[in-house]
């Protein structure tokens, strides 16, 4: 009983003295099951001017009492055209622990960062460096403290801080509290780097209950609070009268959550229900460090927003062997509000003229969403599915300045029939409909009143005999989008937007090594002007697209080997008097390709996709590119 006492107390005072949403085990920096998982995983792309580079790594070393792990992400993008641009972002992270006992084990976590980006933006270049020495301390079992302190290095566009990190972290694992189930985050974090300083505050708690045999409530309470401080270069005024180069600005953000969810799956039943409700607030604050007395007026103002969020969701799904219905609505109200922050130097005057164009941004909604799924087993080869969805939005803004008020309602339906004719033939009929009107309230917005209609048919199949396959699919679709006062306001015309895309990816088997795989689609386009009162369009643009892949690929053990042609072409006509098209553009693209991909169970993916395309346009103009694709994923 004492032993309970004590453990209960200390959870209380660690609920109290630590101050986002649902986090997980690897939002904690000194958990070792960030490094758990191994793999290696690298990737090459390069389209046209374009190059990217991934790499992520992670791997750990467990022998006896010590553990090491080490992960990294690194990407760098290339764009050459008339100026090079190169990105490059890293994040390492490298961890050491030892395992005195299962009460202590202390260790030492090392993290490097670095951005770099030779555009002249206003932080293209930024390091971070940090190495905490920490001690795992755990009372009592699934609760776990991690105090740590280390020395961190940081820098922002040329200008290099140093200083002291500390704090702590700790977890509790689904603890036992007589009715309730325990699990939570926490993490308390100074980083001191003089003239700034990062601070860190997160707690997450779940209260899970089953008070009988079915029923399950989750209680959640989050709170976190973040600052950061950025450099950015200073104005000529601000930057003399402080003898400053750079300048510093805050942002610190808190957020608060609480939610409730309910889940009740009655035994024998094929009734499912779930109820959701949560309330959450959060608060921006922006703070410029030195603000110039005489430019005040014309300097970036500092500014705090809030905003307020109200969310409930429930569903509800019967499940039968022949019959699945699916019932999901949600509510959600927002409040946002943006306020400047007022300096000591700046007058009553221009103070009230930054509050009026803030409030300009002030904002409430609400939005409304049901959701209707349903699908049934006609039979042995019948499957029908229907779904349906409906959506209302209404935006209001209180400023007098602001007419972007506005009401939104979607309705999305669809009706999908399947049938498997024989073991040979499946074939599916699908038909989409889809209403977004759009009104604004004001009359200075009112000329953007519009409705889309849009309408999808597809159909299509699989065919499979022996050796030889084939999927084939045409979808006709039409965007009709109609202005309610376009006679008024000629920049607004009503358009048709109408396509047809027929496509096919065939398969045929020669022996056990060698297969033939072809692969493509047309695609027909028009746009046109629209009359709704008479449904009549007069095309203005026509888009003609078409692109084929025909493979050879030859298989061994677990590799395979293709060689191709890939073909892409794109002509855009502009139509004269309904009928008569004048091509604008022409693009062609013709070329060989190759494509290997290795699968040594389940350990090594390796793929490799690419093509040489020779280029033609509309002026006969040439040129040649390569394009390469490469993937490799290596699991220890």
């Amino acid at each position: 009983m004492l032993r309970r006492s004590i453990r209960v107390a200390l959870l209380i005072a660690l609920f109290s003295s630590l101050s986002h949403g649902q986090v997980g085990k690897d939002s904690l920096y000194f958990s070792d099951q960030n490094f758990s998982e191994r793999y290696l995983f690298d990737s090459f792309d390069k389209q046209l001017n374009t190059f990217n580079f991934n790499t992520a790594f992670r791997d750990h070393f467990n022998a006896d009492r010590f553990f090491f792990g080490i992960k990294e992400n690194f990407s760098s993008t290339v764009i050459s055209s008339d100026t090079k641009n190169i990105k490059d972002e890293q994040y390492l992270w490298a961890i050491g622990q030892y395992n005195l006992s299962d009460l202590f084990k202390p260790g030492i976590l090392i993290n490097n960062n670095i951005y770099s980006d030779d555009r002249d933006i206003a932080i293209n270049k930024a390091s971070q460096l940090t190495s905490s020495f920490y001690m795992k301390f755990s009372p009592f079992a699934k609760f776990e403290i991690t105090p740590f302190a280390g020395f961190s290095q940081n820098e922002q566009i040329g200008e290099k801080d140093k200083g002291v990190i500390y704090g702590s972290e700790a977890s509790i694992d689904r603890y036992n509290l007589s009715d309730f189930e325990l699990s939570s985050l926490m993490k308390y974090q100074n980083e001191d780097i003089s003239p700034r300083k990062n601070t860190f505050r997160l707690i997450n708690i779940d209260l899970n209950s089953s008070f009988e045999q079915g029923f399950n409530n989750i209680i959640s309470a989050n709170y976190s609070l973040q600052r950061k401080d950025f450099y950015f270069t200073a104005d000529p005024q601000t930057s003399l009268e402080y003898n400053i180069d750079n300048n510093i600005q805050s942002r610190t953000e808190s957020s608060y959550l609480i939610q409730d969810r309910i889940k009740y799956a009655p035994p024998s039943s094929p009734f499912v229900f779930d109820l959701q409700g949560r309330i959450a607030w959060r608060g921006i604050d922006r703070n410029t460090r030195y603000i110039s007395s005489e430019e005040v007026a014309n300097s970036n103002y500092d500014t705090h927003i809030e905003e307020s969020r109200l969310e409930f969701v429930s569903a509800a799904d019967y499940n039968l062997d022949n019959v699945n219905l699916s019932l999901r609505f949600s509510f959600s109200e927002r409040d946002e509000k943006h306020t400047p922050i007022r300096y000591s130097s700046l007058s009553s005057f221009l103070y009230s003229e930054r509050l009026t164009l803030e409030e300009e941004k002030d904002n409430t909604s609400q939005l409304a969403n049901l959701s209707l799924q349903s699908r049934f087993i006609l039979s042995r080869s019948d499957r029908l599915t229907i779904s349906l969805f409906q959506r209302k939005l209404k935006y209001d803004t209180p400023s007098d300045q602001n007419f972007d008020d506005r009401d939104e309602l979607l309705s999305i339906g669809r009706i999908l029939y399947e049938k498997d004719f024989s073991s040979f033939f499946k074939a599916f009929i699908n038909f989409e409909g889809n209403l977004n009107k759009t009104v604004y309230i004001f009359a200075e917005r009112s000329a953007n009143n519009n409705v889309k209609r849009i309408l999808k048919f597809s159909t299509g199949g699989l065919f499979t005999a022996g050796n030889f396959s084939t999927s084939n699919s045409a979808e006709v679709s039409a965007n009709y989008t109609v202005f309610d006062y376009e006679d008024l306001n000629p920049n607004y015309r009503s358009y048709s937007f109408r396509q047809l895309v027929i496509r096919d990816s065939s398969r045929y088997q020669l022996n056990n090594r060698i297969r033939l795989l072809v692969t493509g689609y047309t695609k027909l386009s028009e746009q046109g002007d629209f009359k709704w009162s008479d449904f009549s369009s007069n095309p203005v643009r026509y888009l003609s697209e078409q692109y084929a892949e025909p493979k050879i690929f030859y298989d061994y053990s677990s590799a395979s080997f293709g060689l191709g042609i890939r073909y892409f072409s794109l002509t855009t006509f502009n139509v004269q008097n309904g009928t008569e098209k004048t091509k604008v553009s022409d693009y062609r693209s013709i070329g060989p390709l190759s494509e290997i991909s290795f699968v040594a169970g389940e350990r090594i993916v390796l793929k490799f996709y690419g093509w040489y395309e020779f280029i033609k346009t509309e002026n006969n103009t040439s040129r040649e590119t390569v394009n390469v694709s490469f993937k490799l994923s290596y699991k220890f």
